[in-house]
């Protein structure tokens, strides 16, 4: 018997539903106890927005996308929050022209 196929919006969902994992994972483990991190979902789950508030927030986002997310995704320009967070976005943009089996968000 055969199963449907998957459409590549779907496999894009589940490599950042596992990368948000990772991404959880990796905080645990190199963030210390005064270093503060969420991880969103955005994009319409095409998406992660990754915020720290560290004194070594920016190198900590580098690390983040050497261990985590490097090579799949291109380098992200961290950005500083209004209250003082750095954010880096990790993920797959909505593409121009439109695959035969791809499902827009719009």
């Amino acid at each position: 018997m055969y199963s449907k196929p998957r459409s590549q919006r779907t496999v894009f969902e589940q490599v950042i539903t596992r990368k948000e994992r990772e991404s959880h994972k990796w905080a645990g483990n190199k963030l210390d106890r005064t270093e503060l991190y969420n991880v969103f979902p955005d994009s319409g789950g095409l998406g992660l927005r990754v915020v720290i508030r560290s004194i070594r927030a920016k190198e900590l986002l580098d690390n983040l996308y050497q261990d985590v997310f490097s090579p799949v995704f291109v380098k992200p320009k961290p950005w500083l929050e209004n209250d003082g967070a750095w954010s880096a976005w990790f993920g797959y943009v909505e593409p121009l022209n439109f695959p035969m089996h791809y499902v827009s968000m719009t």
